[in-house]
Formats: C-alpha cells, sequence, structure tokens
C-alpha cells in the first residue's frame, strides 16, 4: 500500500503494523520495547561491549570531539546489558575447579 492511497485509520494502521517491526513491546516493563540483536557468542557479545566502553573513554579522554553531541550514558548503559553477569559466575566455579585440582597435585 503506498501512502498515497491512505485515507482512513485502518488503512493507516495496517500500513504501520506492517513496517514497524524492529521493537517488540516487553513483557515486563510497560512503555519499554525490545529490538533483538544477534551475536555468534558470549565472546562476540563481550566484546562489542568492551569496545563500547573503549569508544565513550575515547570521547571523554578527547580533546578534539564535542562530547556534548554523544549521549555516552546510553552507550554505557547498552554496554552493561552486554556484559554477561550471571555467567560469570559459572568462570568462577570453573576457575575454583582448577584452582583445588592444581593444588591436589
Amino acid at each position: 500500500m503506498e501512502t498515497d492511497k491512505i485515507k482512513t485509520l485502518e488503512e493507516f494502521k495496517d500500513f504501520a503494523s506492517y513496517h514497524f517491526k524492529l521493537l517488540k513491546p516487553a513483557q515486563d516493563k510497560e512503555g519499554e520495547s525490545i529490538r533483538e540483536i544477534r551475536f555468534y557468542g558470549y565472546a562476540d557479545m563481550t566484546c562489542l561491549g568492551v569496545n563500547l566502553i573503549r569508544m565513550c573513554l575515547n570521547v571523554v579522554y578527547s580533546d578534539e570531539l564535542d562530547n556534548r553531541e554523544i549521549y555516552i550514558g546510553s552507550v554505557l548503559e547498552l554496554a552493561l546489558q552486554l556484559i554477561p553477569s550471571a555467567e560469570i559466575e559459572v568462570l568462577d566455579e570453573i576457575y575454583r575447579m582448577l584452582d583445588k585440582r592444581n593444588e591436589d597435585k
């Protein structure tokens, strides 16, 4: 349907629902939306988070950039969401298991 053929509110709703597909409503929080990001694994996801943090640090410490034009807080919020906090407990447990095995030798 082309936009010049939209005559009614129902036609507009059909047009809009066909085009707005990226954001999905969050089930647990009213008014929030979710956008899916795909990764090749935990390493890929964590590397993106680290790179976002590095980018923010470069902006903060740079004399050449106008920091007011970049919303560093929102970029850091995204980076925090990419850090696999719950999964890090598994790494700690593996480390303790390996450490104990080395002590037994």
